[in-house]
């Protein structure tokens, strides 16, 4: 075999080997979107280990026992305390969610063009029950599995950050490789602290405002708004829409729903213009443009899972970007690296 034809063999298995790659990541998304969940559930339990590290003096081995315990305690006591009261006022948020849409489809109904626009249109609640009824068993099942891995990875991040560095040569690859985890890692754990601090700030000041402007349920609708946080950009309008919703079904006027639509406005102004620059000048900050063109990626390729894991996802890819690609420090990960 001539040397020409021995390029050309090896040029051809290198294109099929990365087309091989990609069509295999294609169909194995599922999985890594399982696995990257596992390490953003990871993060928080090295979090978790670190507090208790600085706060009692101990071993991190011993840290992490106790601060696994603790997290898995508070969430076993959280459902055994307020998971049935929960689950009865999530009903009712549902059910009043379904009425309060069909409120507005029958208001929208009174115009020729609203007529049209209803008839044409599907049911946002019932699709949005489907929706989850479908993927329940699955993010259940997936939940668990996060959940284990998660463990295992917080565990032990050092044997398992040196077993993914050992896909790369000795040398220059390799020590890149490291130095882009060690980055990514630690944007990981600022994105996820500031995320932490919206939140908690977005689903305590949308229960007490609730509560003022008289919805019932007022507990599920905060925490609601706070979970949908974690969706930068896209999930305070989501967050806002079962309250708004609710509104519609207490009164037979307006006054509930333009109270919960300003209170949903001050609240997202101040964790937009108050809380978040606090939040992106000590934690990650990120473009918003490239952060919203992540999340709509995520939802293209993973679904609905995608979007809710797009924006840290975007972060690491980001982080991984700028240190390997191009070359570029990320300046809160190199001190912490440096340190």
């Amino acid at each position: 075999m001539t040397r020409e034809s021995e390029t050309t063999l090896r040029k051809a298995a290198i294109w099929i080997g990365l087309a091989a790659g990609v069509f295999l990541a294609w169909e194995l998304r599922p999985a890594i979107l399982l696995a990257f969940g596992a390490v953003m559930l990871g993060t928080v339990f090295d979090l978790a280990a670190e507090a208790v590290c600085r706060a009692s003096g101990m071993r991190r081995g011993w840290s992490f026992a106790i601060a696994t315990t603790i997290i898995i305690a508070v969430i076993a006591l959280f459902i055994w305390l307020f998971g049935m009261n929960l689950y009865q006022q999530f009903t009712q948020v549902a059910q009043r969610v379904t009425s309060g849409e069909a409120s507005f489809n029958a208001l929208l109904g009174r115009s020729g063009f609203g007529q049209s626009l209803v008839s044409s249109s599907s049911s946002i609640a019932s699709s949005m029950i489907r929706s989850l009824v479908a993927t329940g068993s699955e993010l259940l099942e997936g939940a668990v599995i996060m959940l284990i891995a998660a463990i295992y990875l917080a565990a032990r991040p050092e044997s398992h950050r040196e077993g993914a560095a050992d896909f790369f040569p000795p040398g220059g690859p390799r020590s890149r490789f490291l130095r882009a985890i060690d980055a990514i890692g630690v944007v990981l754990k600022q994105w996820v602290l500031g995320q932490l601090v919206l939140m908690v700030t977005v689903g305590v000041l949308s229960t007490v405002a609730v509560s003022l402007i008289g919805l019932p349920n007022p507990v599920p609708l905060g925490l609601v708004a706070g979970l949908t946080e974690a969706i930068p950009y896209l999930g305070p309008w989501v967050g806002s829409v079962p309250a708004l919703l609710v509104a519609l079904t207490v009164s037979n006027s307006f006054s509930p729903v333009i109270l919960t639509a300003v209170a949903y406005l001050g609240v997202h102004l101040v964790e937009g213009y108050v809380v978040g620059p606090i939040v992106q000048r000590w934690f990650v900050g990120i473009p918003p443009a490239l952060m919203l063109l992540g999340i709509f990626a995520g939802q293209l390729i993973f679904g609905l899972p995608g979007v809710i894991l797009g924006g840290p996802m975007t972060v690491a890819i980001f982080a991984g970007i700028k240190m390997v690609y191009l070359k570029q420090p990320v300046e809160a990960a190199e001190k912490k690296i440096r340190a």
